[in-house]
């Protein structure tokens, strides 16, 4: 599968070249200037699907392709002008550094898909530690809450029953089963502090205490005393709770390893005691059971007050009632009986009238309904949508008509009688939770929802559907949920197909370098511009969205009345191919080449114009560096080419054949000319070579001194020549560079020096470390150099003096050489000079280890 992948990567970057190829072609009358606008394309693209192996693979590919198919000679491998040459450069240049940056891009991409996937999971961690501690508030809250219930239900047992018995064993039972105990008992004392189990609930496992009399001969006045107080004692275990052998035997019996007892009073006396035990094992009551018991017992005691108070009323009221009915039986007898039935006869004619005319009304509107249930029922059966009912109360389909059965893939009746659950489907915008909360919604608001959700068919396929609910009130089975279905699957893929392909267009005009934007023909209007229009303007995309205008007015002035005419055309045709300037807002000019290309309808109308815009400036400015070096090395060379072509010229006429003299001294001007085309030929050669990092600087740490005495030996002869002398300060710094290219600064500097310094002068070398970096100076007594030269003698072929190249014998590039070699080893280098004093020339090397 691997090798499949790899496999697909090459094809891709093969396939990629092969369609920049076909466009350049099919194109290149369009695009002549440009070679390798489509093949940039193809690189990227090749590059981001397949990293950087498939790019080189397509860098190679491409290289070869605009060799051969748009370069002269056409069709055939080889270059030979040498501006092709340099265009073939550019081009493997750009394209390996677009190779190398999408490369980085695309692991980028992928780190910080990894940083997503980690962030994602400490995030779902952090959610769950915080959902457990809601829960366990949640089940601290629902603990209370069934505690207030279990008070208030008993107080509204005490105010709607009167039945004592019924209101203390409901009370036990739900007590035993909210505290998870064995046993819970309401005691009830009689005189001498024995007493009898009045209510039980016990578990099966454990000994029923109910009916027993209960006498503790542990238990006396002083033992009951704090109960009358309000006592409530908790104990865990009645073995370490430090009671009386005598009770803790007496609670054996009754199988109580640990037990909370509440008392119950009426009134001022101790009536008995709620108590709650647990049999199996000690057992550590918590203050809230305490606190509910305690309210408990409270409630009883209010219970059993209102019970003694009922009784007496009822007591008193039954024997006045009967009193009343003894005297008002007679009387009331006979009369009783007329009214009675002269009553029931009323009644049974009201009673006959009312049950005809009910018949009739309902037989009217059983009638209308079936006729408009059959008209519904055909006009549902031949709908376009699928539609079924549903009972509220069970989530049961009761009828689907045949649309909704061929849409979900089942037999004509087959859903009758299903849950509605089967043809449900679950998806991040829409879940079983939203479709029931909208089906609610409509329920209780009796109004229509709507939504787009997920379904299931038959077979398991999803697909997705548009459905509009409502609620109405079905004779047969009650609320009922009609949903109508529309089958949305096409339209969501064409949707998800449009978001995607946005998406891809969006990554790659934002993650080029280049402006892409687009206009409406009619309107004018900016429709897209991409944010390297920020970059390179340096002005909002808003603003551009907002004025069109913002555009030309960015023109630089001498270009505008040319662009503004191209613009007339461009709307007339949708493309062209134009260069121009433009001026940032902090004063820059920048370079633009801007193509558009039209957009059409299906009708062959123009409605939209694309198009790229590029900035240009470096490739303009390597132009004109590149016509400025050709200018200069072409004259240059023709002066030395002059010399030599004359002398010999002269040689080959024979005028100086009897002339020895003249014929040796034209021999010397030509090898002297020959010597100086080669000195200026290595020169360029070596410039070029350290501009291009072609030429790879060995460095490691050297003693300064050491190489300040290679390059004045090298010198020492020409010195000796003019009796010119050395003064150099010992030093011991060291530095980190690259030995022989500092031994060549050095002697490019001293042979400058030499050139320019009178006989029997002095040149002075010193070195001086400082913190981070060691300075090198090198002062001459010669004549000095303007103020206004001190930095372009460090450009190419650049003098002091024009005549200099002819009577000192300099190329004109050695001061750049040397600028070179200083830059690649990160330091600095400068002049500075007093004119008929001297000059002073400054070099900064790094210090080892930095």
């Amino acid at each position: 599968m691997i090798g499949n992948s790899r496999l697909l990567t090459y094809g891709v970057a093969i396939g990629s070249t092969a369609i920049a190829i076909l466009l350049s072609l099919w194109l290149e009358p369009l695009i002549s200037r440009t070679i390798g606008a489509f093949f940039y394309i193809a690189i990227i693209a090749s590059t981001w699907y397949g990293g950087f192996q498939p790019g080189i693979v397509t860098v190679v590919l491409s290289t070869l392709a605009i060799d051969y198919f748009l370069i002269p000679p056409q069709y055939q491998l080889g270059i030979n002008q040498p501006e092709d040459i340099l265009r073939l450069g550019l081009f493997l240049l750009v394209a390996l550094i677009i190779n190398l940056v999408t490369g980085n891009l695309q692991h980028s991409r992928q780190k910080i898909q990894q940083l997503n996937q980690q962030l994602s999971q400490e995030n779902a961690e952090q959610l769950r530690m915080t959902l457990d501690d809601r829960k366990q508030a949640q089940e601290t809250l629902e603990q209370q809450f069934e505690q207030q219930r279990l008070v208030m239900e008993m107080s509204q047992r005490i105010r709607r029953s009167l039945n004592l018995q019924d209101i203390l064993q409901t009370t036990v039972d739900e007590v035993r089963h909210f505290l998870e105990c064995d046993r819970v008992t309401i005691f009830q004392f009689y005189p001498g502090w024995g007493g009898m189990i009045v209510v039980e609930s016990v578990a099966p496992e454990w000994m029923a205490l109910l009916p027993l009399q209960i006498h503790d001969p542990c238990i006396g006045e002083e033992n009951v005393e704090p109960f009358k107080q309000g006592l409530v004692t908790a104990k865990t275990d009645i073995y370490t709770a430090g009671i009386s052998p005598c009770h803790v035997e007496f609670l054996e019996s009754l199988q109580v390893r640990a037990n909370l007892v509440v008392p119950v009073s009426l009134g001022d006396e101790l009536w008995g005691l709620l108590a709650a035990h647990h049999c199996a094992a000690p057992r550590e009551w918590q203050s809230s059971e305490i606190a509910l018991l305690r309210q408990l017992g409270a409630q009883v005691s209010i219970a059993i007050q209102q019970a003694a108070l009922f009784e007496q009323v009822h007591t008193e009221l039954t024997e006045r009632k009967q009193a009343e009915i003894a005297l008002q039986q007679l009387n009331a007898e006979l009369e009783q009986r007329v009214q009675e039935r002269t009553a029931q006869l009323t009644e049974t004619n009201d009673r006959l009238r009312k049950t005809v005319i009910e018949q009739q009304q309902t037989q009217l509107i059983l009638l209308e309904q079936a006729q408009m249930l059959e008209l519904q029922a055909v006009i549902t059966r031949n709908m376009g949508e699928g539609i079924c009912l549903v009972k509220i109360d069970n989530g049961v389909i009761v009828y689907a008509n045949p649309k909704f059965e061929q849409m979900f893939g089942y037999k004509s009746g087959e859903l009758n009688g299903q849950n509605v659950s089967i043809v449900n489907g679950v998806t991040k915008s829409a879940t079983i939770e939203d479709v029931n909360q909208a089906t609610l919604s409509a329920v209780l608001q009796n109004t229509e929802a709507t939504y787009e959700v997920q379904n299931l068919k038959k077979s398991g396929t999803p697909f997705w559907c548009s459905v509009t609910t409502s609620v109405f009130r079905h004779p047969d089975y009650g609320d009922v949920l009609v949903a109508v279905h529309q089958d949305i699957t096409e339209r969501k893929g064409i949707e998800e197909a449009l978001r995607e392909s946005e998406e891809k267009f969006r990554q790659l005009a934002e993650n080029i370098e280049a402006v892409f934007w687009m206009i409406d023909n009619q309107s004018q209007q900016v429709l897209y511009v991409s944010n390297a229009y920020q970059t390179i303007w340096q002005r909002s995309c808003e603003d551009l969205y907002h004025n069109y205008s913002n555009w030309l007015d960015a023109i630089h002035p001498e270009d505008r009345q040319r662009v503004e005419i191209e613009f007339i055309e461009q709307l007339r045709t949708g493309q062209y191919d134009k260069k121009y300037r433009i001026i940032r807002p902090d004063g820059s000019i920048r370079w633009i080449r801007d193509r558009a290309f039209p957009i059409k309808n299906e009708l062959g109308e123009l409605v939209r114009i694309a198009g790229i815009a590029e900035d240009i400036t470096e490739l303009e400015q390597i132009n004109l560096m590149k016509s400025e070096f050709i200018g200069i090395v072409s004259h240059e060379l023709r002066t030395p080419l002059t010399a030599i072509r004359a002398a010999l010229g002269l040689l080959q006429t024979g005028i100086y054949d009897r002339k020895p003299d003249k014929f040796k001294r034209m021999i010397e001007i030509a090898a002297i000319d020959s010597d100086r085309l080669v000195r200026l030929v290595n020169d360029i050669l070596d410039l070029e070579r350290l501009e291009s990092d072609r030429a790879v600087l060995e460095k490691n740490t050297c003693n300064a001194a050491d190489l300040i005495q290679q390059a004045v030996a090298g010198v020492q002869a020409i010195a000796n020549q003019q009796n010119i002398t050395f003064k150099i300060h010992p030093s011991n710094a060291q530095v980190w560079a690259a030995a022989d290219a500092i031994v060549q600064t050095l002697t490019n500097l001293l042979g400058n020096a030499i050139k320019f310094s009178p006989a029997d002068s002095t040149i002075t070398l010193s070195v001086q470390q400082q913190t981070d970096r060691v300075l090198f100076q090198i002062t001459d007594q010669g004549r000095g150099i303007p103020a206004d030269k001190l930095e372009a003698i460090f450009g190419r072929f650049q003098q002091v003096d024009a005549s200099d190249s002819r009577t000192k014998g300099g190329t004109g590039l050695g001061l750049a050489i040397c600028r070179s070699i200083i830059d690649q080893h990160g330091g600095q280098i400068w002049a500075e000079s007093t004119l008929s004093v001297g000059s002073t020339f400054f070099f900064t090397l790094p210090l080892p280890g930095n």
